[in-house]
């Protein structure tokens, strides 16, 4: 472990998140990424993003960085350092506070750091392998949800592809009157899952700065996290599903084979 990076980790989320906050309600979108119009970036995004960037190749210069917004430095680093600056941009852009400044560190593949920092309640979360997950400085873990039915979950950001497949799975199951699912537009519901506040985290079609960081968070506070077949979730896998073990196996009937 890189010296002084569990606490670096932490105070790069937070400045950057802070750095976010002071842009919100003035943000507009610079252009969007792709043909879909919620695929918004903006100049808070690039600013937020190249703040921390400079810190992190001032402290750990031969490090390697994996970001949204720029191009990726020092490929096959030891460390790799993963930033996603605001998810949730389009919340962000559209003055909804619901948004969260994501950052991981990788060692060799493996996730090893992670920070997420929600500028709104100001709860910074915090996990390191095998040394637990935190808000605040407060251990959290997931909840012990048992019953399926009566689960509360976090869906996908972006309607696409597999996530409609699994929309259509789950409201044939909630028609029968089972299941609640609640839709952030941002990875942050993860948060809520490794705190207990939720009890499972469904999403697709997602990068490596999206996952990275929240894979390492709920896994630490006790969730179980895989792709959609149920193999353990790596670096690279686009997609990512997560909960206690009793609703993980519930929820690999929705994802399977999709």
């Amino acid at each position: 472990m890189p010296k002084g990076a569990e606490r670096f980790i932490q105070s790069l989320a937070r400045e950057g998140g802070d750095l976010a906050w002071k842009h919100f309600g003035t943000a507009r979108v610079a252009y969007t990424k792709s043909k879909h119009p919620t695929d918004v970036v903006t100049k808070a995004d690039f600013a937020c993003e190249r703040l921390i960037r400079l810190r992190i190749k001032k402290q750990y210069p031969t490090h390697g960085i994996i970001g949204e917004e720029f191009d990726e430095t020092n490929h096959n680093a030891e460390y790799t350092w993963i930033i996603d600056p605001i998810d949730g941009t389009l919340n962000f852009s559209t003055s909804v506070p619901m948004f969260c400044t994501m950052v991981a560190l990788a060692h060799k593949g493996e996730v090893i750091l992670s920070a997420i920092y929600i500028p709104l309640t100001k709860e910074l979360f915090f996990a390191k392998k095998e040394g637990g997950a935190y808000c605040n400085g407060k251990r959290i873990r997931t909840s012990a949800m048992t019953n399926w039915k009566q689960s509360l979950g976090c869906g996908p950001a972006t309607l696409r592809s597999k996530a409609l497949t699994f929309l259509k799975r789950f409201f044939a199951g909630a028609e029968k009157g089972q299941f609640t699912l609640h839709i952030y537009g941002t990875i942050a519901g993860a948060c809520y899952v490794a705190s207990g506040r939720r009890d499972w985290f469904v999403s697709f079609n997602g990068k490596v700065w999206d996952y990275a960081p929240a894979y390492l968070l709920m896994t630490e506070a006790g969730c179980v996290a895989t792709d959609t077949k149920g193999r353990a979730w790596k670096l690279g896998v686009n997609e990512l599903i997560a909960a206690n073990p009793r609703l993980h196996k519930e929820l690999l009937t929705l994802t399977k084979n999709i």
